[in-house]
């Protein structure tokens, strides 16, 4: 049976969501992965980045490292984004990278978005960050000054950065004709810091000058491909027709615009001995533009002088510059490109001045990513012909690459876009359209009408979507399906989609169409899904029906989907289920019944979890007898005798370690019985406790998984507790896997003020199977305290909550005390101050002593000072009320 559909993003905007979600400071593949998919979208991927940076549960390590992007890719796009972030940042030290950040652009809106933030945050250590990246350029230069450093260009990259800040702050819209002036004969990094200066002056002159840079340069790139064609031809070519095979490349190349010249030249080509051809060569040759056309003329005059040994050197030298050409003129191409997106999303340019010349580039030149970037961002997702030439596109990488740009728009107007490209011949991109396709909101309802048309070929279709996109929105229509009367070329296909959605209660549906009676494919497909979903309900279903089922791919993928679904022995196999487990591992391993699964079903069992001794000892008396027959055999495979070797000594092993439990268990609930209950003991107690359940030859059951977790509970709610005492607590409740510690060990991470503390909680949450997203994300909201002295303001906040929460109020600390004594609540909506001064450290009490489990500030006081754990953000009056309920969402 075919392997099953891989359940990994594919698309690179899905990767790319993927490498945020993980450690990236510390993963250095993942840093070089991320790197390589910014390349791919390029400024598309910026509403991500941009999010987490705006998020308030983002980490500052994180934001740090999104910040620091901006070295590498340094985008203008990212201004608005990073001004976003730092008119309201409270971390000095992001704060700090942000503004860096920002002074790394190097352009005229960075130096804005610095000069806004100078008159926004006012406290003392921020202007002094900011006065830093504000006063990089010596204010008394002119701009010839800065100019010239720029120029400077590789030659000393140093200078041309310090030129390029100096022109963001002096250059203006009448200094264009400069600048433009000083983009010719520059080198490449002089070039680029020039062109990103001209597009970010203010006005609508630089958008044509643009516009008539990237004509010039595509057919200059143009002009470099015929040459490289003709070269080629020309060198492994017969000298003898090289002289024709020019005069009929220049023809065709100028023989419209100077037909007179040409006709010339041939006519004396045609009089042979007599004609004289090199005249109209001469004035052809003082006509020519571009690389094409000069090489073409110099050539061929140079072919009629006789000369050649210097057309050979001509051809060979022409090679070589084109090749150099075509790399330079194709970066230059891709910075034109990003400076037409540019002013074009920023209104510029007008998009119907500038789509029409994309596409026309777009037919006409296949080798920029730029171009194709651009294109395929700007082109209007209403415009079926110029998206049709997208699905022309010959090559399939190329097509990919548009697909993944127009993908990543994520607009509902590209369904019929990508309905058709799912039809595409080659099956990888298509299921990379369908990938994309599934990603937009209006996909499932599309499919969902495929789905119920009652025509085959289109419920064919809408499965195959479900399929490889693994719609989680289908599962439930598709088990309707199931219970139906549904056509036999379906069902298994049907089923397929359901399998890869990997839906947890579709367990009793596939369960009930699993029996020996139906065809083989379809047995496959349901035995498949079922051990995909790796649940207790599915694997213990599977065993169930194993023993009426008789083909052996189909029982050895019972026995695999039954082990996974009880994968360690903190989660281990039922002990009722251990007598029809070993028959069912019988029958895999038998010769007969097996037909030759035997070695797969020995490998299976390296991931049996069970508390049954005799049972791993059987096992493995059964598995060593194979292993001896397979030795005495001639084609005996050594990797095969090492891997049964390997699950042999495992078994063993495990059958030891069991006979070490007992034991084990009555010292650890004698090492928590005897625990002292307060004193610099204590917390050496509890390391001891954490130090022996780290045992590697320990083995926790459940029931003494749940014992600890009670304790660790209870231990929990103890006040004034030594920070050490709390992060042993946190490591034992991290080692027992038991998912209800997760929200009392995430409060004790949320108030941890020192790294020690924070880090054993972290590290607790992420052994009970937590990610980065949900130690982040905060528990819901459901009761809030207003705690204003404005009653206007009072006003105005409960207003804005309306009734989506439990909403108290309070003006004044007295008040609120007592409400809080009454009965705690989630939120605090505060001032930083009242009548009796500053609220910050009675604030902290509250959370200190658990009558509110966070703290949001909500002052027009702009210097908050740096955040704590208990604070859960800051809102700077006067705000909208929609940035109150974002602030409070999970």
């Amino acid at each position: 049976m075919a392997a099953p559909l891989r359940h990994i993003p594919v698309t690179p905007l899905d990767e790319l969501r993927a490498c945020l979600c993980g450690h990236l400071e510390a993963d250095t593949t993942a840093q070089v992965r991320l790197f390589q998919l910014l390349q791919q979208l390029r400024q598309m991927a910026l509403p991500e980045l941009g999010a987490r940076l705006t998020k308030p549960a983002t980490p500052p390590a994180l934001k740090r490292f999104i910040m620091g992007l901006t070295a590498k890719f340094d985008w203008p796009e990212w201004v608005p984004w990073l001004h976003q972030v730092l008119q309201q940042e409270s971390d000095l030290g992001v704060f700090d990278e942000g503004c860096a950040a920002l002074g790394r652009l190097e352009i005229r809106s960075a130096r804005e978005a610095l000069q806004k933030l100078a008159t926004q945050r006012t406290d003392p250590d921020r202007q002094l960050i900011l006065r830093r990246e504000l006063g990089v350029q010596d204010a008394q230069q002119t701009l010839g000054f800065f100019l010239g450093r720029l120029l400077e260009g590789d030659t000393n990259p140093r200078l041309a950065h310090q030129g390029a800040r100096g022109l963001a702050a002096l250059a203006e819209p009448k200094d264009l004709a400069t600048l433009w002036e000083a983009l010719e004969g520059t080198d490449a990094l002089a070039f680029r810091l020039l062109l990103r200066a001209v597009a970010e002056l203010p006005g609508t002159e630089a958008g044509p000058r643009l516009l008539k840079l990237f004509q010039e340069t595509l057919q200059t790139l143009e002009d470099l491909e015929a040459l490289e064609g003709l070269t080629h031809r020309l060198q492994v070519g017969a000298r003898t027709a090289a002289r024709a095979d020019l005069a009929v490349a220049l023809a065709k190349r100028m023989g419209g615009a100077f037909a007179t010249d040409v006709q010339a030249m041939q006519q004396a080509f045609s009089a042979g001995e007599t004609g004289n051809p090199l005249p109209p060569i001469e004035r052809l040759k003082e006509q020519a533009k571009g690389p094409y056309e000069r090489f073409v003329t110099e050539a061929l005059a140079v072919l009629v002088e006789g000369k050649v040994a210097r057309f050979s050197a001509m051809v060979t030298e022409a090679q070589d510059t084109s090749a150099k050409q075509q790399l330079s003129q194709g970066v230059t191409l891709n910075q034109v490109c990003e400076c037409l997106t540019r002013q074009t999303l920023s209104g510029s340019l007008p998009a119907a001045q500038v789509v029409p010349i994309l596409r026309d580039a777009f037919d006409r030149f296949s080798h920029s990513e730029g171009l194709d970037h651009a294109f395929c961002r700007l082109v209007p997702a209403t415009e079926e012909a110029s998206l049709s030439r997208v699905l022309a596109v010959t090559d399939p990488k190329r097509r990919t690459f548009c697909l993944d740009v127009l993908g990543a728009r994520e607009e509902d107007t590209l369904v019929p876009f990508f309905l058709k490209a799912m039809e595409d011949p080659i099956v990888e991109v298509g299921q990379r359209a369908m990938h994309h396709f599934g990603k937009l909101p209006s996909s499932f309802p599309a499919v969902m009408e495929l789905f119920q048309s009652g025509h085959p070929e289109k419920v064919r279709t809408a499965l195959r979507i479900f399929t490889v996109n693994g719609t989680k929105a289908a599962a439930e229509p598709l088990m309707a399906l199931l219970k139906t009367d549904v056509r036999d070329d379906l069902l298994l296909e049907t089923v397929e989609a359901l399998g890869a959605i990997r839906c947890p209660t579709a367990a009793p549906v596939l369960l009930d169409l699993l029996h020996d009676g139906k065809p083989a494919r379809l047995q496959e497909a349901l035995v498949e899904a079922l051990a995909e979903l790796a649940t207790p309900e599915a694997g213990l279903g599977l065993l169930a029906k194993s023993s009426n089922l008789k083909l052996p791919l189909v029982l050895i993928r019972a026995l695999e989907g039954l082990l996974a679904a009880f994968p360690g022995f903190e989660r281990p196999l039922p002990q009722d289920t251990l007598a029809p487990l070993e028959q069912l591992i019988t029958r895999c391993c038998d010769d007969r019944e097996g037909e030759g699964q035997r070695l797969r079903a020995i490998l299976a069992t390296q991931h049996l979890y069970c508390f049954d001794q005799a049972l791993y000892a059987r096992l493995k008396d059964a598995f060593s007898d194979f292993l001896f027959d397979l030795r005495t055999k001639g084609d005996w495979d050594r990797d095969t005798n090492d891997r049964v070797a390997a699950v042999v000594k495992e078994l063993g092993r495990r059958s030891a370690s069991l006979s070490h439990i007992a034991g084990s268990e009555e010292k650890v609930r004698a090492q928590v019985n005897g625990l002292p209950p307060h004193g610099p003991n204590r917390a050496t107690a509890l390391l001891a406790l954490r130090e022996a359940l780290q045992d590697p030859e320990f083995i926790m059951r459940t029931e003494l998984a749940k014992e600890l977790a009670d304790f660790v509970l209870r231990e929990l709610q103890r006040d004034e507790q030594d920070w050490r005492e709390l992060a042993r607590l946190c490591e034992i409740g991290g080692l027992t896997r038991q998912l209800e510690l997760a929200e009392p060990i995430k409060e004790v991470f949320n108030r941890a003020t020192g790294l020690g503390l924070r880090s054993a909680a972290k590290e607790s949450l992420l052994a009970l199977g937590l990610d980065e997203a949900d130690i982040t994300r905060r528990a819901p909201i459901r009761s809030i305290l207003l705690l204003e002295p404005s009653a206007f303001f009072r006003k105005r906040l409960l207003t804005a909550l309306g009734q989506g929460w439990e909403v108290r109020e309070a003006g004044s600390r007295t008040e609120a005390e007592a409400i809080l004594a009454e009965k705690p609540l989630d939120l605090v909506i505060s001032e930083q101050t009242d009548a009796e001064g500053d609220l910050r450290p009675w604030l902290k009490m509250q959370v200190e002593n658990r009558r509110c489990r966070q703290i949001l500030l909500s002052t027009a006081a702009r210097d908050t000072g740096p955040g704590e754990g208990w604070l859960m953000g800051v809102l700077y009056k006067p705000y909208a009320p929609d940035a109150l309920l974002k602030a409070l969402e999970p």
